[in-house]
């Protein structure tokens, strides 16, 4: 039994709906980037938090967590990746090596807290 299939190709060069989707997204991305790296933690009246850190955590042990998260995530999308092929691939592996970087810093930091308290 065949599926019939009524739904057109989406054609990425004449769709300027999708272009102006991708815009859209793209857009609030920086945004929230920007907002991110400005440094502006304030939570807006009203927004709930789905993860609140207790302050006894320490500087090392927080760098030691991110650096546990990175690695997993690292995994994660290597895994991911094996399972991928062309372009879809190399974009996975494009994050995976992102990841890698941000551990190799984090382990540095790490490292330079180890060395400031001996």
């Amino acid at each position: 039994m065949e599926k019939n299939n009524t739904d057109t190709p989406l054609s990425l060069t004449s769709s300027k709906r999708f272009t102006e989707d991708l815009l859209k997204d793209r857009s609030a991305l920086c945004r929230a980037v920007d907002s991110h790296l400005a440094g502006n933690q304030d939570t807006i009246a009203g927004q709930k938090r789905v993860y609140s850190i207790s302050e006894d955590v320490t500087l090392e042990d927080a760098q030691l967590y991110v650096a546990d998260l990175l690695r997993c995530a690292s995994v994660t999308v290597h895994q991911c990746g094996d399972q991928l092929g062309g372009a879809d691939r190399a974009m996975m592996f494009s994050a995976w090596h992102l990841l890698e970087m941000a551990k190799a810093m984090m382990d540095r930091s790490i490292d330079c807290l180890g060395m400031k308290q001996n």
